[in-house]
């Protein structure tokens, strides 16, 4: 009795980082998806992970596809994407901001 294999799939974005994993038991590919499996489990595996994170606690994905190779981004290119990182102010800094513009706002006017 042949049993039944889900296929599974990566999405990339520009850089070649892998964005998305899936398995087409839960979702169909769309134009651009590779299938890096073709007879799997029911659900997405990379390097033998059940659904593992692609991104880390900073939001950056940890690997990438490259001449059909799924691999870990180096230590170098996840640097390059920490660096990166629009700075984001605290509420505090923006008020502290603002109101130095209104004080040079004020005092430009007297």
């Amino acid at each position: 009795m042949d049993e039944f294999c889900n296929r599974h799939y990566i999405r990339l974005d520009l850089e070649g980082r892998i964005i998305k994993g899936f398995s087409d038991a839960f979702e169909q590919p769309i134009e651009g998806d590779i299938c890096i499996n073709e007879q799997s489990g029911r659900h997405f595996e990379l390097f033998g992970v059940v659904n593992p994170p692609l991104m880390d606690v900073q939001g950056i994905y940890q690997y990438k596809y490259v001449d059909g190779v799924v691999s870990e981004r180096t230590t170098e290119e996840i640097q390059a994407d920490i660096a990166n990182i629009p700075t984001v102010l605290s509420e505090q800094e923006q008020t502290n901001m603002a109101i130095a513009e209104l004080t040079m706002m004020v005092a430009s006017l007297l």
